[in-house]
């Protein structure tokens, strides 16, 4: 709560005690409930560190989330590799067993 806050509750409580100091045990006790009731709730407040880090974890999990795109990408263009070569290989071996026997 605010300084301009206590100030304005000090003046309205002050209005309807007769005692000044009353108004001031008042005006204590409400900024009190208040500093509890923000406290119990600091755990489901988003603050502005809360918020920098999810950014900076954001960031680090796209990053890592490329890397591993790439490396699926390297995987795949490897495997392409080795199925086309197999092919290659198994094509030869056909026209190679052909030649041997069928062909005299």
């Amino acid at each position: 709560m605010t300084t301009t806050q206590s100030f304005r509750i000090y003046e309205i409580l002050q209005r309807h005690f007769k005692n000044n100091d009353d108004a001031k045990i008042v005006v204590q006790e409400i900024e009190q409930i208040i500093e509890t009731k923000i406290d119990s709730k600091s755990d489901v407040l988003t603050t502005k560190g809360d918020l920098a880090l999810l950014k900076e974890d954001i960031f680090l999990f796209k990053e890592d989330f490329y890397k591993f795109q790439i490396s699926v990408e390297k995987r795949f263009n490897n495997l392409i590799i080795w199925v086309v070569g197999t092919g290659i290989a198994a094509v030869g071996l056909i026209f190679t067993m052909m030649k041997v026997f069928l062909i005299k």
